[in-house]
């Protein structure tokens, strides 16, 4: 692996962190990765398992202490106010920015809503009429023209970039399948609840900690008549990577061969067995494919996996 001399990770919006880095889920990859780099600034609202391998951690404000714009899929442009002040010692996203910009010497003022998003409208075409003031309770929708006027059929008549071209795209079988399916005849796929968001850095400081309080792994009721697996066993899930135990709940709401869980509970690991493949274009991590093999802890060990390199955090 290329050494990075720098890293910075930041949250981008409510219930996520942008990775300014290869994304990967194999946790061990991104141990090494992580440990690799020469420095590593973290910007957070809690101190979690990522900000522990930071050596310097910026602390951020939640979307509740700070405005902004967000734009979703519906190209909907909308405000988002503060609703509370950033508790004392945090500052909000773009402040973080002006700051470094500053003691980089590239003088700032310090920041705004309306003034960031003026200054969106002056290099993006399609904000080009987006004014904070008049972006009401509903938004605009990109493109906004003059006046603060959006765009509410972005098509009617023509397509605005003309007619477009199809492209075929043969189906590829993934390299994690081909390279290890031989070996771990199951299909792992990991996801999310209700209750719970990625890693639960925050859902879990809420009542939803006592809703959903494990990740479990549901496996269809064929497959586990066949491991002899019932409803709240201590199973192994391995792979190539590595292995965890977690308890299974036969669910016919997976297919046969299907095994799917979360990863809400860091401690339960379950990115330790996952692997390092992306999409070839994008770079996105392979989330839903993993070759993997299931048992019940007390029964006869049949395969030995690889064991994950343990790497100390910084």
């Amino acid at each position: 692996m290329t050494a990075v001399p720098a890293c910075r990770f930041r949250p981008t919006a409510p219930r996520t962190r942008r990775l300014i880095f290869p994304q990967r889920r194999n946790t061990e990859h991104v141990k090494k990765a992580l440990n690799s780099l020469e420095f590593l600034v973290v910007q957070e609202i809690f101190m979690s398992g990522t900000a522990k391998f930071a050596n310097v951690v910026l602390p951020g404000a939640s979307f509740f202490e700070k405005s902004g714009t967000f734009t979703n899929g519906e190209r909907r442009v909308q405000r988002v106010n503060e609703v509370i002040p950033p508790l004392a010692g945090t500052k909000t996203d773009g402040q973080i920015v002006v700051d470094i910009m500053n003691r980089m010497g590239i003088p700032q003022p310090d920041y705004t809503p309306d003034g960031v998003l003026a200054e969106i409208a002056r290099v993006v075409p399609f904000f080009k009429g987006a004014v904070w003031e008049k972006l009401g309770d509903n938004g605009k929708q990109w493109p906004i023209q003059e006046g603060c006027i959006g765009t509410e059929i972005l098509h009617t008549d023509t397509f605005k970039r003309g007619l477009g071209k199809f492209h075929f795209f043969a189906f590829k079988e993934s390299r994690e399948i081909v390279q290890h399916h031989g070996e771990f005849p199951f299909i792992l796929t990991t996801g999310r609840v209700l209750e719970h968001y990625n890693c639960g850095t925050m859902t879990r400081r809420t009542g939803n900690a006592r809703i959903v309080t494990e990740d479990v792994l549901a496996i269809h009721p064929a497959d586990a008549a066949k491991k002899q697996i019932t409803t709240g066993d201590l199973v192994r899930i391995f792979s190539a990577r590595g292995e965890v135990r977690i308890h299974a709940k036969v669910s016919d709401e997976v297919k046969p061969g299907i095994l799917y869980t979360t990863f809400h509970f860091p401690e339960h690991l379950v990115n330790v067995v996952t692997s390092s493949e992306c999409d070839e274009d994008t770079m996105c991590p392979e989330y839903k494919v993993v070759a993997v093999d299931v048992e019940r802890v007390n029964a006869p060990v049949e395969k030995k996996a690889a064991q994950p390199e343990t790497v100390a955090a910084k």
